[in-house]
């Protein structure tokens, strides 16, 4: 391989590599962080911490949900170095899979604070009973999920429809979150893989026949 082509493949991975990448901004003060209690799908991250009126240095520790003990810190996710008062450091690369984190600076001091990482594919379960869902008017953040529709107690097969709000026409339906076979009563049907993008929908079953719910889904 002659060298400009195995420059422009470092260049193409690099650009590649970097895309992947999401920067999730934290903003310290005095005893504080300004971002609270984040959600975030599981993937590769780089935290970017500043300091915003703090006189002294901080610094950045994530660790399992409850696991304070120094062995337990997520060594990735240290601040590249110090951030003094009006300046910011980035952490190395941290790849995050589902659970729940927790984020703090013993520097500072701040409380603890919640990071739930969620799957990429994440599940949820839709109970239905008859005429009812019991599962309603969802908020979730936008990504990708499937859905288990659970047939409690309704003598007949249920499915399931979702929709963009008030987009009731067939050909409006999102069909990748049809079941994949109708629900028999004592059993449940995944859908496939359903992404969602920020907005409104609703979803019912036209065999039950159910009300209307809303899906809000934010960014």
């Amino acid at each position: 391989m002659s060298k400009l082509l195995t420059s422009l493949f470092v260049l193409v991975s690099f650009f590649q590599l970097s895309a992947q990448v999401e920067q999730i901004d934290l903003t310290q003060t005095k005893g504080a962080f300004n971002e609270t209690n984040l959600t975030v799908t599981e993937g590769s991250y780089q935290f970017n911490i500043i300091n915003e009126g703090v006189n002294h240095e901080v610094g950045f520790v994530l660790v399992p949900k409850g696991q304070y003990d120094q062995s337990n810190h997520i060594q990735n996710a240290y601040v590249k170095s110090p951030v003094a008062n009006g300046s910011n450091s980035m952490s190395n690369i941290v790849s995050l899979k589902a659970g729940e984190y927790e984020y703090f600076c013993p520097l500072n001091p701040t409380p603890k604070y919640s990071l739930t990482v969620i799957g990429k594919d994440q599940t949820i379960d839709f109970i239905q009973a008859p005429g009812i869902f019991k599962t309603k008017n969802l908020s979730l953040k936008e990504g990708k999920y499937q859905f288990n529709i659970i047939n409690q107690g309704v003598d007949h097969e249920v499915g399931f429809v979702l929709v963009p709000k008030g987009k009731y026409d067939p050909s409006n339906h999102i069909q990748t979150a049809y079941v994949k076979a109708p629900v028999a009563n004592g059993k449940s049907s995944l859908t496939s893989i359903v992404t969602l993008e920020a907005g409104e929908y609703e979803y019912f079953c036209p065999l039950n026949p159910t009300d209307k719910y809303s899906l809000t889904v934010t960014k």
